[in-house]
């Protein structure tokens, strides 16, 4: 692969999306976002015509697919729509990737592993299939996959997005700051990274040209209670109204278990993976400067 200038990001408007954007922006690549609405191309990713045209009217150094529907219970309720969003779009641009050669990057999950607590699984670990979200990632990554040049990445990511439906790390900070009752998970592991620091380590991973699977996630395993106690003393918060509870008491089937080995990525990138701190701290300067922002806006609207 030549130098990396233009990109294709579908998906630009997601939580990662959001990051993977900014932050090639930020380092100077010419980018371009696909989603539904409010990017650069809007079409549905369900329709191969619009796909397939988009990227044979266009090109590209770079295609990366951020989309995906992650909720495992409209997953689970309606599998046809979860594969027709998740998985077949990899069919599609595996495929042209090869007949158009631009660099195919496909971002899957880490929700594979179950019933060995904070162990870290490498790429080639065994997997397991608890719902249709795992399911059709998996398929995605498989169809990724038929291009030996495609890069595949599994991650577990914690931000920012700012909407009505906050994400799990706004809502867990919003819960302890609020002294909400919260149930601390102490038998789900994870391995979360802020989107800013997975953002950063992809767009070096696609520089050297990476191929194949690589987990990149936080070095460090760690159950939801710990996470959260963590991200408590981080922002000097006190931790009250809590109780010890277990992830089984979801609605959703999940996999419990979904530590990375981020060995392989650390090694072809010759630096460490960010541990628990790192990224809470992160999230910690991400939070405040947010709140500058909004302070700003605020102060430009009350004087319009």
């Amino acid at each position: 692969m030549g130098d990396v200038n233009n990109v294709a990001l579908v998906g630009s408007t997601g939580l990662l999306g959001k990051a993977i954007y900014e932050m090639l922006k930020s380092n100077g690549y010419e980018v371009v976002g696909v989603a539904r609405k409010n990017a650069d191309f809007n079409f549905d990713i369900k329709n191969d015509d619009a796909l397939r045209d988009f990227l044979l009217s266009n090109k590209f150094c770079v295609v990366i697919n951020a989309v995906a529907i992650v909720n495992h219970e409209i997953c689970d309720n309606n599998p046809a729509l979860a594969y027709l969003v998740n998985s077949r779009p990899s069919a599609i641009f595996a495929q042209l990737s090869k007949e158009l050669d631009f660099k195919y990057v496909y971002i899957s999950t880490d929700g594979y592993f179950h019933g060995d607590k904070n162990f870290k699984h490498c790429e080639d670990a065994n997997v397991s299939f608890f719902n249709e979200y795992v399911r059709t990632k998996f398929a995605g990554e498989q169809f990724a996959l038929t291009n030996p040049n495609s890069l595949v990445v599994r991650t577990n990511i914690v931000g920012f997005k700012g909407a009505t439906s906050p994400t799990f790390f706004e809502w867990a900070l919003n819960a302890v700051k609020n002294q909400e009752n919260i149930t601390l998970f102490e038998d789900y592991f994870t391995s979360s990274i802020s989107t800013a620091q997975f953002s950063s380590a992809l767009l070096d991973l696609i520089n050297k040209d990476a191929k194949g699977l690589y987990n990149v996630a936080s070095s460090e395993v760690s159950s939801k209670k710990q996470f959260i106690e963590k991200m408590a003393e981080i922002f000097n918060l006190e931790l009250i109204n809590a109780k010890i509870g277990s992830v089984s008491s979801l609605n959703s089937k999940r996999a419990d278990s979904l530590g990375l080995d981020v060995s392989k990525a650390e090694k072809l990138l010759g630096y460490k993976m960010p541990g628990l701190r790192e990224v809470l701290e992160k999230l910690k300067e991400e939070y405040y400067e947010l709140q500058k922002c909004n302070i700003c806006r605020k102060k430009k609207n009350s004087n319009r």
